[in-house]
This record gives structure tokens, sequence and C-alpha cells, in this order.
């Protein structure tokens, strides 16, 4: 038993004397590092400078790990984000470190110095951006730059997508023209299309010209030119500004076979387009037999009456002209036939009988001389816009014992009230009030 206990006691104390020793543990000296790409590069960084790095292996290296060092490890692929990793020696690693590069990267270039890229709403770029797609992630890019087309580019790093390209040229050729100024409900026709409304940005393909169409009711259409060719001179502007000065009257006459005049110069019948410049006046006439002329000045001027997009134009019936006749005795010197058995006193007498059946009051009578001439007389029409004046005048050729009288019948129009127009406002009418023409035909009755 004592034997036993000694062989404890010896055992024990054997024990206590080694771990009373200083214990010398060294640190990790080296490390593998494999990446899942075997054509990945791995270079290690200098501790001063994340620029400067040397390279160390492709696919797996065996790192030596430095005291006193980072021990910053760079993995690149092309294609893929790179990854950094540190290895301080203070710290114990696995034998075996794996780098996994799975974000891919994408490197943009436009053609354009000042070519703004971004990555969703965030700008990444001028001219060029590298751009990180998450793994199991997209990534939409937009390229823009003012007067252009936006390029837009859809990047996947998922397993059932197509793979981003390492870099991605972006050419900026298709021009783009801003329309300003846009009236409020004008239509937009490129080339031959429909007109649409809202259309405020026009595109014009690389080596293309387009035509541009612009309308609005009321308004003369405008048409564009846009050609974007390499080495012309006339690129396309930026903004375009619209500029709808002058302005476009559609005239619908009812009856539809009446004449309308512009200026003066007849130009068709029951509708047409007049075209106002942007300052100017344009007059138009409309007439047909039987109706009231419609004449009015259209103006594109400031403070002139507002313009109508189309204006529809109703003759009223001229309530003369119905109670008138056309004859071609009026306005001029008829010579009066009269029988042999008729004196010339008794002529005479005839003659201011049936005279003054409608003209009572004589302006100058003078029979020596054979002279006569009524008063005018005032008939008014259509709500007194239009006055027409008669009168009737006779004289007498040589003697006055010789039955050679003339008679002339006046007829005169004016448009306006009596009492607002003077001898220069009437002119010669070629139609005469029934009322005074059967004087005419009562004299030359009597007479013959």
């Amino acid at each position: 038993m004592r034997t036993y206990l000694t062989t404890i006691n010896r055992f024990f104390l054997s024990s206590l004397f080694i771990l009373s020793l200083p214990i010398h543990l060294h640190a990790q000296n080296k490390i593998k590092i494999v990446c899942n790409y075997d054509d990945a590069i791995i270079s290690k960084v200098d501790d001063a400078s994340d620029a400067v790095f040397t390279r160390l292996g492709i696919g797996s290296v065996d790192f030596k790990l430095e005291k006193d060092s980072k021990n910053k490890l760079l993995v690149t692929k092309d294609g893929y984000e790179p990854v950094y990793v540190e290895f301080p020696k203070t710290d114990k690693y696995e034998k075996e470190h794996l780098v996994l590069l799975e974000n891919r990267e994408v490197m943009i270039e436009s053609d354009h110095e000042d070519a703004m890229i971004f990555s969703g709403d965030a700008h990444v770029g001028t001219k060029t951006a590298k751009i990180i797609i998450p793994k199991d992630e997209s990534v939409t890019v937009f390229v823009n730059k003012s007067g252009y087309v936006t390029q837009k580019f859809e990047f996947h790093n998922k397993p059932d997508n197509q793979s981003p390209p390492i870099k991605q040229a972006v050419l900026l050729k298709d021009r783009i023209v801003n329309l300003e100024n846009l009236p409020e409900g004008a239509m937009v026709a490129i080339g031959d299309g429909e007109p649409l409304p809202k259309i405020s940005k026009i595109e014009v393909p690389f080596g293309k010209c387009v035509e541009v169409h612009i309308s609005k009711e009321g308004f003369a259409g405008i048409t564009k030119e846009f050609c974007n060719i390499a080495g012309a001179d006339n690129a396309p502007p930026i903004n375009q500004k619209v500029v709808m000065d002058d302005r476009v009257v559609k005239i619908s006459a009812s009856p539809e076979d009446a004449s309308i005049a512009l200026n003066g110069k007849m130009e068709g019948f029951g509708s047409l387009e007049i075209l106002i410049l942007k300052g100017k006046c344009q007059r138009i006439t409309i007439t047909k037999d039987g109706f009231i002329t419609f004449s009015k000045n259209y103006c594109n001027q400031p403070n002139a009456e507002a313009l109508p997009v189309v204006e529809d134009v109703v003759l009223l019936e001229d309530e003369a002209y119905g109670l008138s006749v056309l004859s071609e005795k009026i306005n001029t010197r008829l010579p009066l036939e009269t029988r042999a058995s008729i004196s010339s006193a008794d002529a005479w007498k005839i003659l201011i009988s049936i005279v003054t059946k409608e003209f009572d009051v004589l302006e100058t009578v003078d029979f020596n001389a054979g002279y006569l001439i009524t008063a005018w007389k005032l008939d008014t029409f259509n709500d007194e816009t239009l006055t027409i004046r008669s009168r009737v005048i006779i004289t007498h050729n040589g003697d006055t014992s010789e039955n050679n009288y003339s008679l002339k019948m006046v007829s005169q129009y004016g448009n306006g009230e009596p009492d607002k127009l003077e001898d220069s406002n009437f002119k010669d009418w070629n139609r005469i009030l029934k009322k005074y023409y059967d004087i005419l035909d009562e004299i030359e009755m009597r007479l013959q």
C-alpha cells in the first residue's frame, strides 16, 4: 500500500512540475487561400497603400503570415467585384480559407465625356462607372446626356438569367429634341403618323431625318425637320421652342352657295379657311342675292376681338330684295315715247300726276324748262340696317312745245340708319322697289 501511494505522489509532483514550467505557444505561420474560381488572381496588398500589391498566384496559394503585418489579400477576376481579406498574425485561422467571388461587376464606358451614368436613381459616374450586381439580384443602369436618347441596360446576377458582360460600351447616337412652349391642346404628328397629344420629346435616330407636324385648332400648323446626320452642320437642337402666332379661322356660310370674298377677291362658295398672320387683318365678305351681305374684319392683333376657330355665318334674308325688282332701266336716262295726239303740256300733266302718287314732295319743278326732280324717298329695311333712297328726275330735251321728255329713276342703297348716312354713303342699286317701278309702267302705258 505504501508503494502505491508513493507512486501516486511521484506522478502528482511530476505533473505540478510540468505545469509550473513557462508555456511558449507559437502563432500560426501559414494558411492556404482558395478561391471558388480557378482563374482568380490572388495578390498581397501593401500595408502602406491599397493601390500597391504583389501577385501571389492564381486560384489558390499558400500564404505565409507575416508578423506586424495586416496580411491583407486581394482576390480578383474580370467581371466580378474584388474581395479583400485580412489575416492578422495574432489570430488563429483554419488551415484553408475559401474566398467567394459572388457579386458581378460591369464596367460601363460611354463615348461622351459628359455622359451621366445612373444605377437606379443613384448617380454613379460620368463617362465611366463600375456597376456591382449583388448575388441573386438585378440592376438597372441608365446612361444619358442632354440632347441624346437615354440608353437603358438590365444586368442580372441570377442563375436563370444571362450573365452580365465584363464591359458594356455605350454609344449615344440617337438625338432627342424637347419641344418647349407647346400650346395646350396642340397635336404632334411624326412623319406620316397620327397626330397625338402631349408629345414633347422627339427622337431623331442616327443617320436619319424626322419631320414633325404641330397643329392646333384655330392656329396655323408648323412643320419642323430635324436631321441627325454625321458631319452635318444642322444638328438637332436640344430644345425647340414652339411658337404658334399665326391664326386660322374657318368660315362656314349658309346658304351653302353664298360667295365668299377675301379682301375683295372672290375665293369660293360656302366655306373658306383664312390665314391671319400675326399683327395682320383679313376682311371677309359673304354675299348672295336676296340676303343681307355679311362683312367682317378678323384681326390677329393685341386687344382685338378674340378670333373664333369656326365662324358660322347664317345670312339673313334681305327684306328689300323681295320688295324690289332687277331692272336695266334703273339709274339711267330713258327717252319717253309719246303718242302724237298728246301735247307737250298734257304729257307734262300726266307725268306730274303719276309721279306725285308716290313722290308727293317735289324738290324742283319748272315746266318752262321741262325739268322736274322729286325729293328723296327713304325706305328702311332689316331693322334699319339698310336704307333705300329713291327719286324721279324728268327732263325735256329741246323745245318744250315738243314731246321730247326723258325719265330717270334713281335707286340707291346705304348700309345704316337714314339719319346717320350722308350722300357719300349711298351707292347705285341695280334694283328698285316695286312700288316705284310701277310708276314707270304706268307712264309708258299712259303716254304711248
